[in-house]
């Protein structure tokens, strides 16, 4: 469900210790869409009975199992591997159609 590499991994931990997020259960959640597609947001949570389940060393990530299918799973990226654009998440799957094919339009969020 979740691709994250060690140097994403440790950047993630770095921002869960320093914001005192205990224990580490974070759900990935659709946040809205925007030009480029659909964002993604994180927020501590606990699991349902609706959600996929994945521990990654002592991180625990939730999904709605809804999000998981449509996304097929998602890749945290450290700011290094996002070109120095700070950590990313991201869907696995993308649908080519989504977003807007023009900024032009003025399309909110």
């Amino acid at each position: 469900m979740i691709e994250i590499s060690d140097a994403g991994y440790q950047e993630f931990n770095d921002l869960l210790e320093a914001n005192e997020i205990e224990p580490k259960v974070v759900r990935l959640a659709l946040a809205g869409f925007g030009c480029s597609g659909p964002r993604f947001g994180l927020m501590v949570d606990e699991p349902s009975e609706s959600d996929v389940v994945e521990m990654v060393k002592d991180i625990t990530f939730i999904v709605a199992k809804d999000l998981y299918d449509e996304y097929e799973g998602f890749v945290i990226l450290s700011d290094e591997e996002n070109f120095g654009g700070g950590m990313s998440l991201r869907p696995k799957k993308i649908d080519d159609a989504s977003g807007c094919s023009t900024c032009a339009t003025g399309c909110a969020v």
